[in-house]
């Protein structure tokens, strides 16, 4: 059966849910939520059959939720299926943990205070958006209301996994709502976190979050070693500075000393050596514009440096086996570059932490829009 809108919520918030439901469902939106689960059914394959066929995701948002680990599972199907996900935030609360990291950059629907004052609002705005959602009203009209006589011929409709009832089927409205046209409550502007007017997105794509974007490729971004063309415009410098500096010391002592190949290989490692330096630099930068996690971008990190140390590494004993080093010497210079190298990963990622913490939470306050 085909949905509008799989709707998403906490037992503690029922009562606001199922109004909201009741009203959706006599403008013709073929809502599901965890009323419709019959009795004795296998929930989680429901829940991800009824996911698949919806064109979109509402959660109802309140602290509770934070704490919900049901919801952040149908959360992470709906991205995963590119479905668009509408944030309403019902309570004077924001998302902690994984639900900041996933939802921060989508728009969200703000209805508190007073939430139940604002169903009207938005059961508009739900609607408009079910409308010009993939199938949207027109693709399911039929069986919303095919649906809807299903559960009012229901002596004893079954109760929900949460404890939630299914809606009553004598909450009649007004004949003035049901015949309001959609694109009325739509053409007023929604009032801002921050106090200026904006109007609210009209299509369900603009709910559809940076992590999944249908129909449009995303260039994927190589996180391990994640140079640019551009670092060329540092390292080739250092590389030429490098090499000019052996290529004097090679003149000077290659009589008494040390030979060609001794000097190419400290140049090699040194010029990777100058290389891994500029990533501890440049990598958690990129990585943070590139929007990536606390805990994703460490471990990139982590590999690309550890791939440049093995090089390094490997040149050092080449160079050892060539004659041109002492094990000694290296045994100090591993020390002192391990922790400096230690030194600075620590610094990076508290600062670094402590910057995405803080543009998730800016982002979340940014794309509240208040009905």
């Amino acid at each position: 059966m085909k949905y509008d809108i799989f709707v998403s919520y906490r037992r503690s918030d029922r009562e606001l849910v199922a109004s909201v439901v009741r009203r959706l469902e006599a403008r013709g939106v073929g809502v599901w939520y965890d009323a419709d689960i019959d009795g004795g059914a296998d929930w989680r394959e429901t829940i991800v059959e009824a996911l698949t066929n919806s064109d979109m995701l509402a959660i109802f948002f309140s602290e509770d939720c934070n704490n919900s680990r049901q919801l952040k599972k149908e959360l992470a199907v709906a991205d995963s299926l590119g479905k668009p996900v509408v944030p309403i935030l019902i309570e004077n609360t924001q998302p902690r943990g994984a639900y900041l990291y996933e939802l921060a950059d989508r728009n969200w629907i703000q209805i508190w205070p007073e939430p139940m004052d604002r169903i009207d609002e938005l059961v508009e705005h739900l609607a408009t958006l079910a409308g010009k959602s993939s199938g949207g009203l027109e693709g399911g009209a039929a069986d919303a209301k095919a649906a809807a006589s299903a559960k009012r011929a229901k002596v004893a409709p079954p109760a929900a996994n949460d404890g939630i009832p299914a809606p009553a089927a004598n909450d009649d409205l007004a004949p003035r709502e049901a015949e309001q046209p959609l694109t009325e409550a739509v053409e007023d502007f929604i009032t801002s976190a921050d106090g200026a007017s904006r109007p609210a997105p009209k299509i369900a794509k603009a709910y559809v979050g940076s992590a999944s974007n249908p129909g449009k490729p995303i260039r994927k971004l190589n996180d391990i070693l994640p140079f640019k063309w551009i670092d060329l415009v540092v390292l080739v410098p250092v590389f030429i500075a490098v090499g000019v500096f052996f290529w004097l010391q090679f003149q000077r002592n290659s009589a008494t000393e040390f030979e060609l190949p001794a000097h190419v290989i400290a140049a090699a490692m040194f010029m990777v050596g100058g290389a891994a330096v500029y990533g501890a630099v440049v990598f958690p930068i990129r990585y943070y514009l590139r929007r990536r996690s606390l805990w994703a971008a460490l471990g990139k990190y982590l590999v690309s440096t550890l791939l440049m140390l093995a090089v390094v590494i490997g040149l050092f004993y080449v160079g050892v086996g060539a004659g041109a080093y002492q094990p000694s010497e290296f045994e100090a210079m591993f020390a002192i570059f391990g922790t400096g190298w230690l030194i600075a990963t620590i610094v990076a990622f508290v600062i670094y932490g402590a910057l995405a913490g803080q543009r998730a939470i800016r982002s979340f306050r940014s794309n509240i829009r208040k009905l």
